[in-house]
């Protein structure tokens, strides 16, 4: 782990003490609450919404299958692939802005065998594809439920929604112009070089510059491939889809372990959406803080119950967070079995 993925690791854990102390400071004076909460508790949601969260994993790897090569798809594993969703867990948790997410799916591929360039571009194309679905996802959610959310929230709350999106649309044509115009990436590329041109010495820049001009070309000619066969791209996207809400549903099932059995599911998906969109925002390794708080004050309406809102919060972090984390850690270390031969 390099130093700077060592110092995300202890700001996550220093963030999640804090948060923690938080919430517990919240449970004080509220025994009778807590009783109560756990008196009606119902394990078997809870392990619905767990059984969820592990089939929205899968799905993330049937996601990458769809989009690989049919030469890759034969020397690449099935232990590999799974590796990929649980290493991305393990990159988004750690990062500021979720940005680990990409190199941590690139070092699980390369360490199944396939060649680094195709399998950035795999993973880039998969990224838009998780981007456009995320985006969609948001406008029907926001949609369905603005009323609610503009009556019931915390205006707050509201006032992040329009830089998600933005940041969101930023990378979405990012990722486009590279796909459709590589000239101008490779121009960009070149000014990039040229601005930061001091900070380096040697040939280190120029190694630099030309490896991200290979890349580049690589994502382009992927990305023609990808979109030639259009299956392939339809594939990854009903995935992807699928993947997201299995995601957006753990909440509901939370709630619903606690009594709950008159919230409505498509608002409570609505709800998740906002939340998913809006920690993207937070510069804190995996939205640590921000994450609970914007839960709290999306779900407040759901949850009347205090003590059972933290509980609330606290189970569906370790299940769509902490869970990832660990799993993560466990697909880094575990040696990687060896890749199918012809």
């Amino acid at each position: 782990m390099s130093r700077r993925n060592q110092l995300s690791a202890l700001v996550v854990l220093f963030t999640t003490g804090l948060v923690i102390y938080y919430l517990v400071n919240e449970l004080s004076g509220r025994g009778k609450q807590l009783e109560a909460a756990l008196k009606v508790l119902d394990w078997r949601f809870l392990l619905v919404g767990f059984f969820m969260m592990i089939t929205s994993l899968i799905l993330e790897a049937f996601a990458t299958h769809a989009l690989l090569s049919k030469k890759d798809r034969e020397e690449t594993s099935w232990g590999t692939l799974i590796r990929v969703p649980l290493m991305n867990q393990l990159g988004v948790g750690i990062t500021p802005f979720a940005t680990g997410g990409q190199p941590a799916q690139l070092y699980g591929l390369t360490r199944g065998k396939m060649p680094a360039s195709r399998a950035l571009s795999v993973i880039l194309m998969k990224f838009l594809v998780y981007q456009i679905v995320v985006v969609l996802f948001f406008v029907v959610g926001y949609f369905a439920a603005e009323n609610f959310i503009y009556q019931n929230v915390n205006p707050a709350f509201a006032t992040f929604i329009p830089f998600a999106i933005a940041i969101h649309a930023f990378v979405i044509i990012g990722i486009l112009l590279v796909m459709f115009w590589p000239a101008l990436s490779l121009k960009v590329v070149d000014l990039g070089a040229k601005l930061v041109s001091g900070l380096y010495k040697g040939e280190s820049l120029s190694q630099v510059k030309e490896g991200a001009k290979q890349k580049i070309l690589s994502f382009h000619e992927e990305s023609k491939r990808v979109i030639r066969s259009g299956r392939a791209l339809l594939v990854a996207t009903i995935y992807t889809g699928l993947q997201l809400v299995a995601l957006y549903v753990v909440p509901y099932f939370v709630i619903r372990a606690f009594g709950y059995a008159s919230v409505n599911p498509w608002l409570i998906i609505a709800m998740n959406i906002m939340i998913v969109m809006v920690i993207s925002l937070f510069p804190i390794p995996g939205g640590v803080g921000g994450a609970e708080l914007s839960f709290q004050l999306l779900f407040t309406p759901f949850v009347k119950n205090p003590a059972t809102l933290v509980l609330v919060i606290l189970i569906w972090r370790l299940i769509t967070y902490y869970f990832g984390l660990f799993a993560g850690i466990l697909a880094y270390v575990i040696p990687v079995r060896k890749a199918k031969e012809g």
